[in-house]
């Protein structure tokens, strides 16, 4: 637990000893930020049978805690929306897509940073919440604290938001010695009558520190620290992204996708539109974390111009940074990461994404200001 999210887990630690232990929290902060890791550590301390202050790891409530296998949790999590004629036995997953979700959630017990993604996902389902109010009520005879773990909980509110409306229901008549923790990274998203049923626990991203130390135990090279920490931008997803390629492969993705962005070569720009378009379809994650290096690259660069340190200032990146200041003296940085953070979200709202790609492309040239 050593500078993971200290000043958090203190709060969280100040509660326990208390017993102030509220019935519903909401853990919100920057993606990559430990929230998930964070909110199974507290799940655990709260069933320890010998806590200290980070619970044991010995005893069998926290070992099947920490196995995701502990009879007073629940895990919920997004799932896609069973087909019309597979779901006639009324289970909550197809079939199809068991054998998916226990892999996903046996990948979650070994590392707690790991993220559950199931393919199709875009949602909980409502039909997730009703299951919940099935037992929820029921009286148990399980010693310790029942926790409730919601991931990305913003997720709740979409479709008719009908899971967000029927999780309000469950906080508003609470079960006893039971706490809700909703996790998620776009709390602006959560129904307001949700978020004011919880006690916020906000989270700021990693410091470098812990990332460098987390490199560190993966024996990454220390003279290449500071440009895999830079990029990581406090992001423990990211992170886990970086470390399964090499430096110099890094260094030629960021340095060609700056290219094509300042290029008006149509068949750079019909290769670029033709990859991308076939990424997000195949790989998101790859999609979003190409994007993601393209935003940490533009928001070192706007620090570089404003001169403000950072991270990547201390790496080989620095040359193309300032070239890039020096040549494009106008730059709208915001309008750039605006624009780059508005691609990310045309896979989510299913646009037709060669066109958006396009879109994109004129349009930060226009932020960039090429004449």
């Amino acid at each position: 637990m050593n500078g993971f999210q200290d000043k958090v887990w203190d709060r969280l630690y100040r509660s326990h000893i208390s017993k102030n232990i509220a019935n519903a929290y909401i853990f919100s902060g920057p993606t990559g930020s430990g929230k998930e890791s964070l909110a199974i550590e507290f799940s655990k301390i709260l069933n320890c049978q010998n806590p200290n202050k980070f619970g044991c790891d010995n005893c069998s409530s926290c070992l099947r805690m920490l196995q995701l296998q502990h009879e007073n949790l629940k895990l919920i999590f997004p799932l896609p929306a069973p087909s019309n004629n597979s779901n006639t036995s009324g289970n909550l997953i197809d079939s199809k897509n068991i054998d998916l979700v226990t892999n996903l959630i046996l990948e979650k017990s070994k590392d707690h940073f790991f993220k559950i993604k199931v393919p199709g996902s875009n949602r909980i389902l409502i039909n997730s919440i009703r299951e919940l109010r099935k037992s929820i009520y029921l009286k148990s005879e399980n010693m310790g604290r029942r926790i409730i773990l919601i991931f990305d909980a913003h997720l709740l509110s979409m479709g008719q938001g009908e899971a967000a409306n029927a999780l309000l229901k469950l906080l508003e008549e609470p079960p006893q010695k039971t706490s809700f923790i909703l996790v998620t990274d776009q709390i602006n998203l959560v129904l307001s009558t949700i978020i004011s049923r919880c006690q916020n626990i906000s989270f700021p991203r990693f410091d470098d520190e812990f990332i460098s130390e987390w490199f560190s135990s993966k024996i990454v090279n220390i003279n290449e620290l500071n440009f895999f920490v830079g990029l990581s931008a406090g992001n423990i997803h990211m992170a886990k992204k970086l470390i399964l390629f090499q430096k110099q492969e890094l260094i030629d993705l960021i340095n060609s996708l700056i290219k094509v962005l300042l290029s008006r070569n149509s068949s750079l720009w019909r290769k670029f539109v033709q990859t991308y378009a076939k990424l997000s379809k195949d790989d998101l994650s790859m999609f979003i974390f190409h994007l993601t290096l393209l935003k940490i690259w533009f928001q070192s660069t706007n620090r570089l111009m404003m001169s403000l340190t950072h991270t990547l200032h201390e790496t080989q990146l620095k040359s193309g940074m300032m070239r890039f200041a020096y040549s494009y003296k106008n730059a709208d940085y915001l309008g750039i990461i605006t624009e780059i953070e508005e691609l990310k979200e045309a896979v989510n709202q299913n646009l037709f994404m060669p066109l958006a790609l396009t879109t994109f492309l004129l349009k930060i040239q226009r932020k960039v200001n090429i004449k």
